[in-house]
C-alpha cells in the first residue's frame, strides 16, 4: 500500500513539474514570437492531476492541515472516539466523490466530450487523475479504519507522531 501513495506522490510531483516546464515554454515562447497552443489548459490539467493524485500521499504522511486545538484537549478515550468519526466522515465524503467523479467521467467517454481548448483531446484523460487520486484516498481512509477497528492508531498520526520525534531539537 505504501508503494501506491508514493507512486501517486511521484506522479503528483511530476504534474508539478509538468506546470512548471509549460509555463517556462509559454515564456521563453512568448519572447522569440511563437505561441504555444493549449499550454494553459495543460498547465490546467497538470494542476488537477498534480492537486488530487497528492491527496492520498499526503494523507498518509500528515501532511494536510490538521486543526487539533479542541481535540488536544480530550480524555484519550474520547479523543480515539473523534478520531475515529473523522475517518468514517472521510470515508464517507470520499467515496462520495469517487462515485460521482467516475460517474462524470462515464458521461464524457459515453458522450465522447472533448475539451475546449485549440486542441481537443477525450475530456476523460485530464478527469483521470481526479479519479485515481480521490480513490486512493478513499483507499488511504479504508485502510486507517480497519486499522483503527484493530485498536491501533490511524496511519496519519502514526507518521505524525515519528514526525515529532524525528524533528525533536535534539535531533537538529
Amino acid at each position: 500500500m505504501d508503494r501506491l501513495f508514493a507512486v501517486c506522490g511521484g506522479l503528483a510531483a511530476m504534474f508539478l513539474a509538468g506546470i512548471c516546464v509549460l509555463v517556462l515554454a509559454q515564456v521563453i515562447g512568448r519572447l522569440m514570437g511563437v505561441a504555444i497552443p493549449s499550454a494553459d489548459e495543460f498547465a490546467g490539467y497538470c494542476l488537477s492531476a498534480s492537486s488530487f493524485l497528492a491527496l492520498g500521499y499526503a494523507y498518509r504522511n500528515s501532511s494536510h492541515i490538521r486543526v487539533t486545538l479542541l481535540i488536544d484537549r480530550l480524555s484519550t478515550r474520547h479523543r480515539r472516539a473523534v478520531e475515529a468519526c473523522c475517518v468514517a466522515g472521510g470515508c464517507a465524503v470520499s467515496f462520495y466523490i469517487t462515485a460521482n467523479t467516475a460517474e462524470m467521467i462515464y458521461y464524457s467517454v459515453t458522450f465522447g466530450d472533448l475539451t475546449q481548448g485549440l486542441v481537443p483531446i477525450p475530456l476523460w484523460i485530464p478527469q483521470s487523475g481526479m479519479l485515481i487520486g480521490v480513490s486512493v484516498l478513499a483507499l488511504a481512509f479504508v485502510v486507517d479504519a480497519v486499522r483503527m477497528l484493530r485498536g491501533l492508531d490511524p496511519v496519519y498520526l502514526t507518521n505524525a507522531a515519528a514526525g515529532e520525534v524525528n524533528s525533536s531539537p535534539e535531533r537538529l
